[in-house]
Protein backbone atom coordinates (compact mmCIF):
# COMPACT_ATOMS: atom_id res chain seq x y z
CA UNK A 1 0.00 0.00 0.00
CA UNK A 2 1.23 3.44 -0.82
CA UNK A 3 -0.76 5.21 1.91
CA UNK A 4 -2.86 7.28 -0.51
CA UNK A 5 -6.55 7.25 0.32
CA UNK A 6 -9.10 7.53 -2.43
CA UNK A 7 -12.19 9.62 -1.89
CA UNK A 8 -15.58 8.06 -2.35
CA UNK A 9 -17.34 9.39 -5.43
CA UNK A 10 -20.51 11.18 -4.33
CA UNK A 11 -23.80 11.01 -6.17
CA UNK A 12 -24.53 14.49 -7.54
CA UNK A 13 -28.06 15.80 -7.74
CA UNK A 14 -28.00 18.48 -10.47
CA UNK A 15 -30.78 21.07 -10.09
CA UNK A 16 -31.21 23.40 -13.08
CA UNK A 17 -33.45 26.30 -12.10
CA UNK A 18 -35.61 28.56 -14.23
CA UNK A 19 -38.06 31.37 -13.49
CA UNK A 20 -39.21 33.86 -16.15
CA UNK A 21 -38.28 36.82 -13.88
CA UNK A 22 -34.87 35.52 -12.76
CA UNK A 23 -32.97 38.21 -14.70
CA UNK A 24 -34.80 41.08 -13.00
CA UNK A 25 -35.30 39.64 -9.49
CA UNK A 26 -32.71 38.05 -7.14
CA UNK A 27 -34.72 34.84 -6.69
CA UNK A 28 -31.71 32.52 -6.53
CA UNK A 29 -29.06 34.70 -4.85
CA UNK A 30 -29.26 32.73 -1.57
CA UNK A 31 -28.44 29.43 -3.31
CA UNK A 32 -24.87 28.15 -3.69
CA UNK A 33 -25.02 28.46 -7.49
CA UNK A 34 -22.41 26.57 -9.54
CA UNK A 35 -20.73 25.14 -6.41
CA UNK A 36 -21.47 21.58 -5.26
CA UNK A 37 -22.87 21.48 -1.73
CA UNK A 38 -22.30 18.22 0.18
CA UNK A 39 -25.22 16.87 2.20
CA UNK A 40 -25.50 13.97 4.63
CA UNK A 41 -27.74 11.30 3.10
CA UNK A 42 -29.95 11.13 6.19
CA UNK A 43 -30.73 14.88 6.03
CA UNK A 44 -33.51 16.05 3.71
CA UNK A 45 -32.83 18.80 1.19
CA UNK A 46 -35.58 21.34 1.89
CA UNK A 47 -36.30 24.18 -0.51
CA UNK A 48 -38.58 27.12 0.34
CA UNK A 49 -38.50 30.73 1.46
CA UNK A 50 -37.97 30.11 5.21
CA UNK A 51 -34.25 30.11 6.02
CA UNK A 52 -34.92 28.58 9.46
CA UNK A 53 -36.80 25.52 8.16
CA UNK A 54 -35.14 25.04 4.76
CA UNK A 55 -31.66 24.03 3.71
CA UNK A 56 -31.90 26.24 0.61
CA UNK A 57 -33.89 29.46 0.21
CA UNK A 58 -35.75 30.97 -2.73
CA UNK A 59 -36.25 34.72 -2.29
CA UNK A 60 -39.85 34.92 -3.44
CA UNK A 61 -43.02 35.57 -1.43
CA UNK A 62 -44.94 33.33 -3.86
CA UNK A 63 -42.90 30.35 -2.67
CA UNK A 64 -44.15 28.52 0.41
CA UNK A 65 -42.15 28.63 3.62
CA UNK A 66 -41.40 24.94 3.00
CA UNK A 67 -42.01 24.23 -0.69
CA UNK A 68 -40.50 20.78 -1.21
CA UNK A 69 -38.24 18.20 0.34
CA UNK A 70 -35.90 15.74 -1.38
CA UNK A 71 -34.72 12.78 0.66
CA UNK A 72 -32.04 10.25 -0.20
CA UNK A 73 -32.68 6.58 0.47
CA UNK A 74 -31.25 3.24 -0.52
CA UNK A 75 -33.26 0.55 -2.27
CA UNK A 76 -32.81 -2.97 -0.94
CA UNK A 77 -29.94 -4.66 -2.73
CA UNK A 78 -28.76 -1.45 -4.42
CA UNK A 79 -25.37 0.15 -3.90
CA UNK A 80 -26.51 3.59 -5.16
CA UNK A 81 -28.57 6.30 -3.52
CA UNK A 82 -32.07 6.98 -4.82
CA UNK A 83 -34.24 10.01 -4.04
CA UNK A 84 -37.87 10.81 -3.42
CA UNK A 85 -39.53 14.21 -3.42
CA UNK A 86 -42.32 15.40 -1.15
CA UNK A 87 -44.58 18.43 -1.56
CA UNK A 88 -44.34 20.43 1.67
CA UNK A 89 -46.61 23.29 0.52
CA UNK A 90 -50.13 23.29 1.94
CA UNK A 91 -51.27 25.83 -0.67
CA UNK A 92 -49.40 24.99 -3.85
CA UNK A 93 -49.23 22.05 -6.19
CA UNK A 94 -45.99 20.40 -7.23
CA UNK A 95 -45.86 18.73 -10.63
CA UNK A 96 -43.23 15.97 -10.87
CA UNK A 97 -42.82 14.74 -14.43
CA UNK A 98 -46.47 14.88 -15.44
CA UNK A 99 -47.95 13.91 -12.05
CA UNK A 100 -49.32 16.39 -9.54
CA UNK A 101 -48.38 15.99 -5.90
CA UNK A 102 -50.53 17.61 -3.24
CA UNK A 103 -49.51 18.46 0.32
CA UNK A 104 -47.32 15.74 1.91
CA UNK A 105 -47.62 13.44 -1.11
CA UNK A 106 -44.34 12.07 -2.36
CA UNK A 107 -42.90 10.36 -5.41
CA UNK A 108 -39.67 8.69 -6.38
CA UNK A 109 -37.42 10.87 -8.54
CA UNK A 110 -36.48 9.43 -11.91
CA UNK A 111 -32.87 9.78 -13.07
CA UNK A 112 -33.98 12.92 -14.94
CA UNK A 113 -37.22 14.74 -14.12
CA UNK A 114 -38.90 18.12 -14.59
CA UNK A 115 -40.46 19.73 -11.50
CA UNK A 116 -42.87 22.66 -11.67
CA UNK A 117 -44.46 24.83 -9.00
CA UNK A 118 -45.79 28.32 -9.47
CA UNK A 119 -43.73 29.84 -12.29
CA UNK A 120 -40.65 27.79 -11.38
CA UNK A 121 -39.23 24.95 -13.41
CA UNK A 122 -36.49 22.70 -12.05
CA UNK A 123 -34.80 20.05 -14.13
CA UNK A 124 -33.24 17.51 -11.77
CA UNK A 125 -30.92 14.78 -12.89
CA UNK A 126 -28.56 12.44 -11.05
CA UNK A 127 -24.94 11.64 -11.61
CA UNK A 128 -24.42 8.33 -9.80
CA UNK A 129 -21.72 7.89 -7.19
CA UNK A 130 -20.51 5.27 -4.73
CA UNK A 131 -21.09 6.91 -1.36
CA UNK A 132 -24.07 5.78 0.66
CA UNK A 133 -23.64 8.37 3.40
CA UNK A 134 -23.31 11.67 1.49
CA UNK A 135 -24.33 13.28 -1.78
CA UNK A 136 -23.69 16.58 -3.57
CA UNK A 137 -26.32 18.99 -4.83
CA UNK A 138 -25.36 21.40 -7.61
CA UNK A 139 -27.69 24.34 -8.35
CA UNK A 140 -27.40 26.09 -11.70
CA UNK A 141 -29.67 28.51 -13.51
CA UNK A 142 -30.74 28.07 -17.12
CA UNK A 143 -31.74 30.78 -19.57
CA UNK A 144 -34.58 28.87 -21.24
CA UNK A 145 -37.33 26.86 -19.57
CA UNK A 146 -36.34 23.20 -19.20
CA UNK A 147 -39.85 22.25 -20.38
CA UNK A 148 -39.14 23.97 -23.70
CA UNK A 149 -35.84 22.14 -24.10
CA UNK A 150 -37.51 18.82 -23.24
CA UNK A 151 -40.48 19.46 -25.54
CA UNK A 152 -42.98 19.38 -22.66
CA UNK A 153 -46.17 21.38 -23.19
CA UNK A 154 -46.74 23.65 -20.19
CA UNK A 155 -50.02 25.61 -19.94
CA UNK A 156 -49.46 29.31 -20.48
CA UNK A 157 -49.85 31.39 -17.35
CA UNK A 158 -49.52 35.13 -17.48
CA UNK A 159 -48.91 37.28 -14.41
CA UNK A 160 -51.52 39.97 -13.85
CA UNK A 161 -51.11 42.95 -11.52
CA UNK A 162 -53.84 42.95 -8.87
CA UNK A 163 -55.04 45.91 -6.82
CA UNK A 164 -52.74 45.19 -3.88
CA UNK A 165 -49.70 45.77 -6.09
CA UNK A 166 -48.64 42.13 -5.98
CA UNK A 167 -48.51 39.72 -8.91
CA UNK A 168 -50.88 36.79 -9.24
CA UNK A 169 -51.09 34.25 -12.05
CA UNK A 170 -54.21 33.80 -14.14
CA UNK A 171 -55.05 31.13 -16.68
CA UNK A 172 -58.10 31.37 -18.93
CA UNK A 173 -59.22 34.41 -16.92
CA UNK A 174 -59.29 32.47 -13.64
CA UNK A 175 -56.70 32.68 -10.85
CA UNK A 176 -54.51 29.61 -10.67
CA UNK A 177 -53.63 27.96 -7.41
CA UNK A 178 -50.06 27.29 -8.58
CA UNK A 179 -48.60 30.12 -6.52
CA UNK A 180 -49.08 29.47 -2.82
CA UNK A 181 -50.55 32.17 -0.66
CA UNK A 182 -49.70 31.68 2.97
CA UNK A 183 -52.06 32.78 5.72
CA UNK A 184 -49.94 35.89 6.39
CA UNK A 185 -49.97 36.93 2.72
CA UNK A 186 -53.39 38.19 1.85
CA UNK A 187 -53.98 39.24 -1.74
CA UNK A 188 -57.25 40.85 -2.68
CA UNK A 189 -58.43 40.17 -6.21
Amino acid sequence: MNGIETEELLTCLHVNLFHPDQASHPLFHSLPLNNPHTMDAEDPLRLGRDGQACTFVLNDTCVSRKQLSIQAYKKAGSTCLSFFIQNMSQKGKLVVGGSELRYLERAELDDKVLLRFGRYELLIFQELGESQTKFDVLFQTCNTPPSQEMGVDVPCRQPIMVSSGLWRNFQNGEPTSQDPLESDETILV
